[in-house]
């Protein structure tokens, strides 16, 4: 992945975006208590395949892929953003590290609450690590009643290209 460029954001511009989130309660839990202080410290970098990334002080906080838009998951991770937990059993881990979508039988325990085409972050069985973030395909009963299918589609998971440039921007 290269970078086309990379500014900071300024107030107005960082306002925009967050209203533009507004309906997306999912990605707006907390990018800065008082968003008007995160002036200078929230980087928008763009990279030549039109990915934009958004970092809060340093940290990826916001994906904006094709008119998707979903968490980093270092954000996830530094307790930026809270989205409902699917877990996978262990089998599925090493699929999932290689950005497979996450598979009907592969799953545990699923959030009830669950609704098709919510962002869900998946997470192991054993030692309850979030492994990527995706969209499920189906609600949460019809997951449980699968015996087959695609569960989840995976946006971003622990190595894929935006994690590893987003570890080398962070520093």
């Amino acid at each position: 992945m290269r970078i086309k460029h990379r500014t900071l954001l300024r107030t107005k511009e960082l306002r925009t975006l967050l209203s533009e989130l507004v309906d997306e309660a999912n990605l707006i839990h907390t990018l800065l208590k008082d968003p008007t202080s995160g002036k200078g410290k929230v980087e928008q970098v763009v990279l030549e395949d039109k990915t934009t990334l958004y970092f809060v002080q340093g940290t990826l906080w916001l994906v904006v892929q094709s008119d998707r838009r979903f968490p980093g998951l270092p954000a996830l991770l530094a307790g930026l953003v809270q989205l409902p937990q699917v877990v996978v059993d262990m089998g599925a881990v090493p699929h999932i590290a290689n950005g497979a979508d996450v598979m009907a039988p592969g799953i545990v325990e699923v959030n009830p609450d669950i609704t098709k085409g919510e962002l869900v972050v998946i997470i192991d069985q054993k030692n309850r690590t979030p492994l990527a973030i995706g969209c499920t395909r189906m609600d949460a009963k019809t997951i449980v009643d699968a015996r087959q299918g695609r569960a989840i589609e995976t946006l971003h998971y622990v190595g894929d290209p935006v994690w590893n440039l987003a570890k080398e921007l962070s520093g």
